[in-house]
C-alpha cells in the first residue's frame, strides 16, 4: 500500500482479554495502575473449535470451524449456559483449507434453536469458548465505538477526555502548524510559477484525521475513508443523528456523523495551492517516534507538503462534492463552499490528467510518510464525476449534463467489483445506486444485475473456504486483508438492500464471523471483542502511550497480509491467513497490525448496517 516502513498489518496470536461474561465486549474505564501494556498480553492458544466470540443471530448461518485431522465426520453438541444439549450433529469433512493450512471440518448447528449463553463441543477436538444466540443486535455498540476512531484521531485539536471511552486516552492537538505548511522543496512555486515576490506558498491543512498510525494525511485515502462513512449516511440518515455520538458538535443541528466526516475532511480543499494540482500527502520529514509520547517534540518536526498528483485531486474533488451534497440542506453556504472546491478540483484534475506520484528515494519526497502510489487514474475520473454529477443534479447545476456525459463515457461506467483506496471505481458506482439521479433506467438495471453477479460471487468464494473469509484462499492475502473483507461486506449489504436475498446478508454474518474469531489465528481482529481479541495495534499514538489502559474498543486490525511483507516481524512462508505477527509486537509490525482510517470506515458502515438489519435475521 504504502511505504514499507510503518505501512501494513500482521496477524498476531492475540492476547488474553476477557470480558465480564467471558465473551461478551469489555467496557473499559481509566486506571493509572497497571502496567504498559506490552507487559500484559501474553499468547493465547484459543482451541480448534472456532466461533463467534461474541454469537450468532438466530436466523443467521451459524456454523463453526473445526480443526482436526480426522477424515470421517465427528459428532458435535450444542449446549446451553446449564450445560443441557439444545442440539447436536456431526461436521462435515472440508480437508485441507489453502488460505490456512489447516485440516479443518464445519459443524453447522444454524437449525438449533432458542437463545442464550451457548458451546460447541466436538468429540475428540475440545469445547469453543461462550457465545450467544440472540434475537437482538449482536454488536449494538461497535458501531459508535468504531466512530470514536476517528475522534481520537483527530488532529489539530485538542482531544479531550469526555468524549473518549478512557480518559486516559485524552492528549494535546496534534500538529496544529498544519494551518501553515510549506511545500517540500518549494514545488507550490515551481509548478504553478508562483512565488515571485519571494514568498513561498504555504498550505492551510487544518483539520484531518491522522491516516494509519502515524500523523500523515493522504487525500486519496481519505477519499475512500469518507467516502465509506457518507455513503452510510445517504443510505441510512438516521443512523447517526444529532447527539447520538461523543464529538464535540453534539447538539448543534447536524447529524454526529456528518460532524465528524467534515472535521476530518477540511484540510482536503487545503492541499490545492494557489493554481495546480492537489498536493498527494502531507507528512513529517522523518518517521515520528514509536510510540509518541511527547506531543510537543512531535509538533516540532519539520513537516511539508509533498509534491502533486492526479489522483489526489480528483480525491479532493470527489469527497468535497459528496460532502456538499449531504450537507446542503443543513448549511447551505459551506454546502456552496465545499461545491466550489470540488468544482475547481476537477478542473485542476483534468487539465493535467495524468501526473502521478513520485515514488519516495528519487529525491522529490521525504521519507516519513507512505506514498499511495497509483498509476491508473481513470478509475477517479469516473468516481469523482459521478459524485459531482449527483451533486450537480442535486443543486439544478448547468454542469451536470457535462459530468454526466463524463460518468457514461467511462470505461468503468457502472463497474462494480472489489474496492480500496487505489481501486475506486465501484465506489462511483454504488453512489449511483444510492442516490436518485436522471441516468437511464436501463443503465441502473445493469448496475444492480451487476451487483447481484458480484455479490452471488462472493458468496460462493465464502462457501468454498475453510473459514469464512470473503477472500479466496487461492490467492494471498493483501496488505489489509481485513478491509478487504469489509469492504466486501459493503457490497453485500448494499445488495441486499436492492435485492433482499437473504444469502447476501447471510454472508456478512459469515464475514463477521470470520473478523470476530472464525478465523485461522482464532482471534478477534476487532479491539475490545472477545476473549481472545486483538489487544496491541500498529499506532504510535496509542501503544505503549498510557499506563496499561486497553486499547479502545472498535479498532479494526489490518489482518493477516501474505503478499506484502515489508517488517521484521510479520511471519513469512506460512500460509496466506496465518501471516499475522504476534502479541506485543505492534511497533515492527506494521504490515500486519496497522489500524487505518480506511479499514475502520467500513467497519463502522457493516456494524451499523448489521444492527439496523438484525430483525431481519430472527426467525426461530
Amino acid at each position: 500500500m504504502r511505504n514499507p516502513m510503518f505501512r501494513s498489518l500482521s496477524l498476531a496470536l492475540v492476547a488474553v482479554a476477557v470480558t465480564p461474561a467471558a465473551f461478551g465486549r469489555t467496557t473499559v474505564g481509566a486506571t493509572d495502575a497497571t502496567p504498559p501494556a506490552a507487559t500484559v498480553r501474553a499468547a493465547v492458544d484459543p482451541g480448534p473449535v472456532r466461533v463467534n466470540q461474541i454469537g450468532y443471530a438466530t436466523g443467521a448461518d451459524k456454523i463453526a470451524t473445526v480443526v482436526a485431522a480426522a477424515t470421517a465426520p465427528l459428532k458435535w453438541q450444542l449446549t446451553d449456559g446449564e450445560s443441557r444439549t439444545v442440539a447436536s450433529g456431526t461436521t462435515r469433512v472440508v480437508g485441507a483449507d489453502k488460505a490456512s493450512g489447516d485440516h479443518v471440518h464445519q459443524a453447522d448447528f444454524s437449525h438449533a434453536t432458542g437463545q442464550g449463553v451457548r458451546r460447541l463441543t466436538v468429540a475428540g477436538v475440545g469445547t469453543s469458548g461462550p457465545f450467544t444466540v440472540t434475537r437482538e443486535p449482536l454488536y449494538p455498540d461497535l458501531g459508535r465505538e468504531a466512530m470514536q476512531y476517528f475522534y481520537f484521531h483527530r488532529m489539530g485539536t485538542p482531544v479531550e477526555a469526555e468524549y473518549l471511552q478512557s480518559a486516559a486516552h485524552a492528549h494535546a492537538a496534534l500538529h496544529p502548524g498544519d494551518k501553515s505548511v510549506p511545500c517540500y522543496k518549494n514545488w507550490c512555486d515551481k509548478d504553478s510559477g508562483s512565488g515571485a515576490d519571494g514568498k513561498e506558498q504555504r498550505l492551510n491543512v487544518a483539520g484531518s484525521w491522522a491516516d494509519a498510525g502515524d500523523f500523515g494525511i493522504y487525500p486519496v485515502n481519505h477519499a475512500i475513508s469518507a467516502w465509506a462513512l457518507l455513503n452510510l449516511y445517504e443510505r441510512r440518515p438516521q443512523a447517526y443523528p444529532d447527539g447520538s455520538l461523543s464529538v464535540p458538535e453534539r447538539a448543534n443541528g447536524l447529524p454526529d456523523l456528518l460532524d465528524e466526516v467534515a472535521y476530518g475532511s477540511r484540510f482536503m480543499s487545503g492541499m490545492l495551492p494557489k493554481s495546480g494540482l492537489a498536493s498527494h500527502k502531507v507528512h513529517n520529514h522523518d518517521w515520528s517516534a514509536f510510540p509518541v509520547k511527547d506531543i510537543a517534540a512531535e509538533n516540532a518536526l519539520p513537516r511539508s507538503a509533498m509534491p502533486p498528483s492526479t489522483n489526489a485531486t480528483y480525491a479532493v474533488a470527489r469527497t468535497n462534492a459528496q460532502l456538499s451534497r449531504v450537507l446542503r440542506k443543513f448549511d447551505a453556504e459551506k454546502a456552496s463552499a465545499l461545491w466550489a472546491s470540488a468544482e475547481d478540483a476537477w478542473q485542476r484534475a483534468e487539465a493535467r490528467p495524468d501526473v502521478d506520484h513520485p515514488q519516495t528515494g528519487d529525491g522529490s519526497d521525504a521519507e516519513g510518510g507512505g506514498d499511495y502510489p497509483d498509476t491508473q487514474n481513470s478509475d477517479d475520473r469516473y468516481a469523482a464525476a459521478a459524485e459531482l454529477c449527483l451533486t450537480a443534479e442535486q443543486r439544478a447545476d448547468g454542469s451536470a449534463g457535462d459530468y454526466r456525459t463524463v460518468v457514461t463515457g467511462s470505461p468503468h461506467y457502472g463497474e462494480i467489483d472489489a474496492f480500496d483506496w487505489g481501486r475506486v471505481a465501484a465506489a462511483g458506482s454504488l453512489s449511483l445506486l444510492t442516490v436518485p439521479n436522471s441516468l437511464p433506467a436501463a443503465d441502473l438495471s445493469r448496475m444492480r444485475e451487476s451487483l447481484r453477479t458480484v455479490a452471488d460471487s462472493l458468496v460462493a468464494t465464502q462457501r468454498g473456504e475453510g473459514y469464512p473469509a470473503l477472500i479466496s484462499g487461492a490467492t494471498p492475502y493483501p496488505w489489509g486483508s481485513n478491509s478487504a473483507v469489509v469492504n466486501r461486506m459493503v457490497l453485500l449489504g448494499t445488495a441486499y438492500d436492492l435485492t433482499r436475498d437473504r444469502a447476501h446478508l447471510k454472508a456478512m454474518h459469515r464475514a463477521m464471523d470470520y473478523l470476530l474469531g472464525t478465523n485461522a489465528m482464532g482471534i478477534s481482529y476487532v479491539t475490545g471483542y472477545g476473549a481472545h481479541r486483538e489487544t496491541d495495534l500498529h499506532d504510535r499514538l496509542a501503544w505503549g502511550q498510557y499506563p496499561a489502559t486497553p486499547y479502545p474498543g472498535g479498532w479494526l486490525s489490518g489482518g493477516p497480509n501474505s503478499a506484502d511483507i515489508s517488517d521484521p516481524v510479520t511471519p513469512t512462508g506460512r500460509p496466506a491467513a496465518k501471516s499475522y505477527a504476534g502479541p506485543g509486537t505492534a511497533p515492527s509490525a506494521w504490515s500486519s497490525k496497522e489500524n487505518t482510517i480506511n479499514w475502520n470506515a467500513p467497519l463502522v458502515w457493516v456494524a451499523t448496517y448489521l444492527k439496523s438489519t438484525a430483525p431481519d435475521l430472527t426467525s426461530r
